[in-house]
């Protein structure tokens, strides 16, 4: 990967994210930001890599600095864009997204292999990464595989927005798959009482999240704060809680 695609440090109270803020605060000199929350989809995160309006590479995460080439296969996913509008779009640029499978479609999938006597998949997220690095295409083409795409990596030759949340916009203008759930906020506090909103709601959505992801807006102030070890200092996952189930010993 050009630039690393790191990892997030996690909050699990709202102690945990103002703790967080404290310490961005602190290195900005200041604490009147700008914020964005979208939600934490559980899956494979990629890296898409266009060049001259072209999708050229398609590559997991690995270890941050060193993915996998899987461009075959994510050819095969309908919402991802094969070309870009030229004249829109910089000469060289890198999407970064989260390919995901719906709830209904790993149910159907988890189906289909029971009836052929396969093992199933544990969750969506196994099933989604499973089949991105299927090392058939036909196969994942063959899978309800979905994208949404959370940031722009490395872009030459032309000007890109200043903030994410812009730069969200423009690449939902270039035709990619942004979250409807993505939300700007200008304080803590509205970041904390956006995730509370989707604490309940979460159930609603058709793929499984489990958390927020908050993110300071200025792309400067994200360059100024920079990252520690493999977390940028910039963004963090602000966790949902545990969902909890009640079973009861038969036998």
């Amino acid at each position: 990967h050009p630039e690393p695609l790191l990892s997030l440090g996690n909050a699990f109270s709202y102690e945990d994210l103002a703790a967080w803020h404290k310490r961005a605060s602190n290195i900005l000199g200041s604490s009147d930001f700008d914020l964005v929350c979208e939600p934490k989809i559980d899956g494979l995160a990629v890296a898409l890599t266009y060049v001259d309006g072209l999708l050229v590479t398609g590559a997991t995460r690995g270890d941050g600095y060193r993915g996998e080439n899987i461009t075959q296969n994510l050819k095969t996913i309908r919402s991802i864009p094969l070309s870009v509008p030229g004249e829109e779009a910089p000469p060289r640029f890198e999407v970064r997204g989260e390919v995901y499978m719906p709830r209904e479609g790993f149910k159907k999938l988890n189906e289909e292999r029971a009836r052929e006597g396969l093992p199933l998949f544990a969750n969506p997220r196994n099933a989604a990464a499973g089949s991105g690095r299927q090392l058939d295409s036909s196969i994942t083409a063959n899978r309800p595989l979905d994208i949404f795409v959370y940031g722009l990596g490395p872009a030459e030759g032309k000007p890109v927005p200043d903030t994410h949340w812009e730069i969200m916009q423009y690449l939902k203008s270039l035709g990619f798959k942004v979250n409807p759930n993505i939300a700007l906020c200008h304080t803590i506090d509205e970041a904390e009482e956006y995730h509370q909103k989707w604490v309940e709601g979460r159930e609603s959505w058709p793929y499984e999240a489990d958390g927020m992801v908050v993110k300071v807006n200025s792309i400067a102030f994200q360059g100024e704060l920079g990252a520690v070890a493999h977390e940028p200092r910039w963004a963090i996952a602000y966790k949902f809680p545990a969902v909890q189930g009640t079973t009861r010993l038969l036998d």
